[in-house]
């Protein structure tokens, strides 16, 4: 059994980058996206123009409901669709920056918040990995908030001080095993 290592950005990936309006955009796999690091899509339509293209999150959908603890409840990664085809932001921007999903893997969110889809909080991990990193989300917002420190709080902190915690309980940073 081998194991392969896909590292951040995943190693012999070279994404399709094109420019627009001073932006690096990349190409979003089998897809007509286009995605800016800061989280921008764009369509590239029959003549070659950039469409920008309008993402709903979980407020701005119509059928959005929160549940009793004041949190969103269903859907509610922030997703567009084109041509009868849904598409979930943080994925094209997986596709574009880092390269194909494999099966079994998921896109996490580094700080936890599914708003923020920047390239930078953006990584591709195992199911068992995501799962894990959510436990330790939970519990730093539950220090932060028991200390009321706003500094601890994960969505206060840059990546680099995330994947560091993460690190510190033995999840895995910058690299993800797969095993054949």
């Amino acid at each position: 059994m081998a194991t392969t290592y896909y590292c951040y950005p995943r190693e012999g990936f070279t994404p399709e980058v094109k420019e627009h309006e001073g932006k690096a955009l990349a190409h979003a796999g089998d897809t007509p996206f286009w995605c800016a690091q800061d989280g921008a899509v764009f369509r590239l339509d029959d003549s070659d123009v950039f469409i920008p293209q309008k993402v709903y999150t979980w407020d701005t959908k119509k059928y959005a409901q929160l549940g009793p603890s004041g949190h969103p409840i269903g859907h509610t990664y922030p997703e567009f669709t084109y041509r009868g085809t849904h598409y979930d932001v943080h994925r094209l921007m997986a596709l574009a920056w880092i390269g194909p999903i494999p099966e079994g893997w998921e896109v996490d969110h580094v700080n936890g918040n599914i708003l923020d889809w920047r390239l930078e909080n953006i990584h591709i991990v195992t199911v068992g990995e995501n799962r894990k990193r959510a436990v330790i989300l939970r519990a730093r917002r539950f220090i932060a908030a028991q200390d009321n420190d706003p500094s601890k709080d994960p969505l206060n902190m840059r990546a680099e001080e995330l994947l560091a915690l993460f690190n510190a309980y033995n999840v895995a940073g910058d690299c993800y095993e797969d095993q054949d």
